[in-house]
């Protein structure tokens, strides 16, 4: 009889203390109401106007324009009362950057040893080859054996796997762009490209296996010439690029033309369009070594040592239980400059909006007469257009522990395009209660509609994947991307203020706010994996 009670006493205590954590989106909007009003079209504006004025000389990572910016954005910070958290009271979190740029010095040579004898083949740069700059700190040079391995692919999703069956492990992997058309209409099938098909993803699952290089060769299928597809990329690959310093082992990516691909594959007796056939054909990987190939690589980079900053400020939550933990608002305040011709590439769009919805953010937060339970930081963060570089930095030294960060709503282009709605990515990703948190708040904006048309990992723009949420959400922090979507003055100089909606962007900003601070002040803190607590259906109010 005791045990059976102890059981039944620990079972209702246990559901009580469950019943706790069962979780609502809505909130007191009147609790929010005060800060929310206090974010007007009139303060945007003339945030917006500096940030893409001829001053901040389009806010270049690495130039004075930036810096100009930075201190602007920090001078608000303090006056709204956000807290510094670098020493000497500064908002700014310095890190520093390697500035590298291609010469024209770059060698790809195939070596055949056939014990007594040896053959050498020289390909000619920006003919035969390019070189990927982006991610390079420092000139390289490999010699290592040649793998051939499909399209470069693995997918437990899609039961594929290029890597089955051979070593890639430091060698120099060749694949081929794109992706397999298969029989199959549930494995790629070639309406549409999935994620897979990506650089970035070929060049993870390289990493992965131990390559020392990458190339990857154009796809035999493709309706673009190699040279079409060289100068396509010319003023691409004759930029600066950077990079944060680091000691992990860099993969260099290098892009070959179908006939370089075939001379490095003649050792197996095949071109890369037999190979492709036969893997399409027999729909697996068909990779495999190509015996006594070797390839030399040598890739030599001008580089230099540079200084950039993120700015943050922070607002310490009030609750004695839950005030340590914090929500982040990024933005990034950097753009692309100028181009060789002086002409400012102004960014008022991208992303002078995001800029000033945080700056206006962050004064209505600490404007609103009822305090946050929670915490925020907010964080405008520069070399986003370089790689994320910025909030790559913040997250692997946080100023606040990433394992008490709540949430990051990050803010990228939002003053352009459709009046009354606004794109919404990556809210039900990590966390189902963020999603049911905004769409809450969105109801309380009028004339505001969310479009989740990009929310997807598979969509063929990556959106997902190209702002800096993308950082805290490989740390499995829940995010919203809030994006109003690429136009006509996209990375042009033409992207300027008169071509703002400020009443858009008064209305997004809002959505945000209303957003974070129910994230910041509700009861339970946002659980990850939708469905993985139990919710009863009377206690899920819209």
């Amino acid at each position: 009889m005791l045990r059976i009670a102890a059981i039944s006493t620990f079972f209702i205590i246990g559901l009580y203390s469950q019943s706790d954590i069962y979780f609502s989106p809505t909130f007191d909007v009147d609790a929010a109401r005060t800060g929310m009003e206090t974010i007007s079209r009139t303060d945007l504006e003339a945030h917006l106007t500096f940030l893409a004025s001829d001053v901040t000389e389009g806010r270049a990572t690495g130039e004075t324009g930036l810096a100009i910016a930075g201190e602007y954005i920090a001078s608000h910070f303090r006056r709204v009362g956000l807290t510094p958290l670098l020493n000497n009271n500064s908002y700014f979190q310095r890190y520093e950057l390697i500035k590298t740029k291609l010469s024209n010095k770059n060698q790809l040579t195939l070596l055949l040893d056939y014990g007594s004898s040896s053959l050498k083949e020289n390909f000619q740069y920006e003919e035969d080859f390019f070189v990927s700059p982006r991610g390079l700190s420092g000139s390289i040079e490999i010699q290592a054996p040649v793998v051939y391995a499909g399209y470069g692919i693995s997918s437990k999703e899609y039961n594929y796997n290029d890597y089955a069956g051979i070593s890639v492990n430091n060698c120099i992997v060749l694949i081929i762009d794109g992706e397999p058309e298969l029989d199959n209409p549930n494995r790629f099938n070639g309406s549409f490209d999935t994620r897979f098909s990506d650089l970035r993803e070929k060049l993870d699952q390289a990493k992965k296996n131990g390559a020392s290089a990458v190339l990857i060769a154009t796809n035999p299928k493709s309706d673009e010439l190699f040279p079409d597809k060289q100068k396509r990329w010319k003023k691409w690959l004759h930029r600066e690029s950077m990079s944060l310093p680091t000691s992990d082992d860099i993969v260099p990516v290098i892009t070959i033309s179908e006939t370089t691909a075939d001379r490095i594959l003649s050792g197996t007796g095949k071109t890369l369009r037999d190979l492709q056939i036969e893997l399409e054909s027999e729909g697996k990987s068909n990779g495999r070594s190509i015996s006594n190939s070797y390839i030399r690589l040598n890739i030599n980079l001008i580089k230099e040592s540079i200084i950039s900053n993120n700015i943050v400020g922070y607002l310490p939550g009030t609750d004695p239980f839950i005030g340590h933990e914090t929500v982040v608002i990024s933005a990034h305040y950097d753009h692309v400059g100028k181009n060789t011709k002086g002409e400012i590439y102004y960014g008022a769009d991208d992303n002078a909006s995001g800029t000033s919805a945080l700056m206006e953010i962050a004064e209505a937060i600490t404007k609103n007469t009822t305090p946050s339970k929670r915490g925020f930081l907010f964080l405008a963060v520069s070399g986003e257009e370089k790689g994320l570089l910025g909030s790559k930095h913040y997250v692997k030294k946080p100023l606040l522990p990433l394992s008490n960060t709540v949430a990051d709503l990050n803010i990228d282009m939002i003053g352009r395009n459709a009046p009354d709605s606004v794109y919404i990515i990556g809210s039900n990703m990590i966390s189902q209660d963020l999603h049911e948190i905004n769409e809450y708040a969105a109801n309380q904006i009028e004339n505001l509609f969310l479009n989740y048309r990009f929310n997807s990992k598979n969509d063929p723009q990556r959106f997902y994947y190209r702002s800096d949420h993308y950082n805290f959400a490989q740390f499995g922090i829940p995010i919203i991307f809030y994006f109003a979507g690429v136009h006509e003055d996209y990375h042009k100089t033409t992207d300027t203020i008169e071509k703002i909606n400020f009443q858009k962007l008064e209305k997004v900003s809002r959505l945000i706010y209303l957003t974070s601070w129910s994230v910041a002040n509700n009861e339970t803190k946002l659980r990850k994996n939708a469905g993985e607590l139990p919710m009863l259906p009377d206690q899920i109010k819209h």
